[in-house]
């Protein structure tokens, strides 16, 4: 188990620094692709790095083999119990009014998710491997992240998710957030960045109608229009504490139509005084966020 935390850490130490302002709150062109610009991890599994057995004690291997699945089996440095994910999951990617997100990554990147289920290749990055919602009017919503949905290949692209670590059939647990939040796709007209001011130069696309996961067609809504509060974060099955008062709301990037709930970002202003207990966020079966919005009545 040490030989595969140092791998993973390894691996997340070679990201590029293209990721660190993917998602922070800049006016740079290409947020959305933000996972493709990362250095590729690969998946780790317990027969790559099982170490060789040792003459000196007869042969035995200096770790138990790979667990199976007969017994529960702890991670060592979480704690948490490890689940094996539900090979016959299969995400809804079909979305009649907005496809709404769960964005993270924890310490090490794992548990990586940057695009949307309803999205187009060159949108969902390395993939999408989430929970989405499908928003199509005022009301509550949840997003999440599931031990079937990270460990699933990509729906459209067939890959699987380069962001996780197994060790034999499990998935090891998230731990930590360097990225955490919420992007409701198609919202926005582009006609304000999220505090108010003007955009002199509208970046998105009147022609393209695909409000519900095109990110670059013209939204209905600026985001002082829009009510959106987050209600709950959930990490395996159990409610987990925020201030609400230090979240960020609105089309942050200002180059897309997604409407971003910030809960935390390590490139954004939300880093500075964090809404989270980051170090305690550590799950292993879910992570789950319920927001609620209003004033999407607009007519055309």
């Amino acid at each position: 188990m040490k030989i595969k935390k140092l791998a993973a850490a390894l691996c997340a130490m070679a990201m590029t620094t293209a990721m660190f302002t993917a998602c922070g709150d800049s006016d740079s062109s290409s947020k959305s692709d933000t996972s493709s610009k990362k250095a590729e991890t690969t998946t780790t599994t317990a027969a790559e790095e099982t170490p060789a057995a040792s003459e000196a004690e007869g042969g035995d291997s200096s770790e138990a083999a790979a667990p199976t699945g007969d017994e529960p089996y702890y991670d060592e440095v979480t704690g948490l119990e490890c689940q094996i994910p539900d090979a016959s999951y299969t995400p809804v990617t079909e979305f009649q009014g907005h496809d709404a997100f769960l964005m993270f990554a924890d310490y090490n990147w794992m548990w990586s998710n940057f695009g949307g289920q309803g999205y187009s290749e060159d949108d969902r990055g390395d993939g999408a491997f989430g929970v989405d919602a499908d928003v199509t009017g005022d009301g509550e919503y949840t997003v999440a992240l599931t031990v079937d949905s990270i460990a699933a290949n990509d729906a459209l692209m067939g890959n699987p998710n380069p962001q996780i670590v197994l060790d034999g059939d499990y998935v090891l647990p998230a731990q930590g957030a360097v990225v955490f939040c919420i992007d409701i796709t198609g919202i926005c007209d582009g006609t304000t960045t999220w505090d108010g001011e003007t955009v002199e130069k509208n970046p998105l696309d009147e022609e393209d109608t695909n409000l519900a996961t095109s990110v670059e067609s013209k939204g209905k809504y600026t985001g002082q229009e829009l009510k959106v509060e987050l209600t709950s974060i959930k990490i395996d099955g159990e409610e987990f504490p925020f201030d609400a008062s230090k979240i960020k709301y609105g089309n942050i990037e200002n180059d897309n139509n997604k409407y971003r709930i910030e809960i935390y970002n390590d490139y954004g202003d939300t880093a500075k005084d964090p809404a989270i207990d980051k170090d305690a966020l550590m799950f292993a079966k879910s992570l789950e966020c319920t927001f609620t919005i209003e004033g999407m009545d607009k007519e055309g």
